[in-house]
């Protein structure tokens, strides 16, 4: 079921979005994908100038939707050549956080060849029951 947004949610939402549209001014490229029995993950790479993105983006399958209850954390690790720009995101650095879907994007300096891995702490519900996760990632670094 999803929960309607006031004018200020709504503006919350299309604010995010339109950061990640600026913030990834380059095709992105699929990096890693990941999928569970009640949830898949997109990791998305983009690169400008010195700067890359990756936007991880997480939906819910066979009925389940986020819980945005649950206190979502992104916790990154990288070699010492990457200079991340947060080691840990929490539900409030979201770029977008809603029932359908919850999207994070990290933003680092690196060089080829490196690797970034996270680990997310998740949670979707059915209409039943809710699952809570940790999903280990890793992309390739531009």
């Amino acid at each position: 079921m999803e929960r309607r947004c006031g004018k200020r949610g709504w503006l919350a939402i299309a604010v995010a979005a339109l950061a990640l549209a600026v913030a990834a001014p380059a095709a992105g490229k699929v990096a890693a994908e990941k999928s569970g029995a009640f949830y898949d993950i997109m990791v998305e790479t983009a690169k400008s100038g010195a700067r890359s993105t990756a936007t991880i983006a997480v939906t819910g399958k066979n009925g389940y939707h986020c819980n945005i209850q649950y206190p979502w954390k992104l916790t990154l690790t990288a070699d010492p050549a990457i200079k991340l720009d947060k080691t840990v995101l929490r539900k409030a650095d979201a770029a977008r956080f809603t029932e359908r879907s919850v999207a994070f994007l990290v933003s680092y300096e690196a060089g080829a060849g490196k690797t970034v891995s996270a680990e997310l702490k998740l949670s979707l519900c059915n209409d039943k029951q809710c699952q809570m996760e940790t999903v280990s990632l890793s992309w390739p670094a531009k």
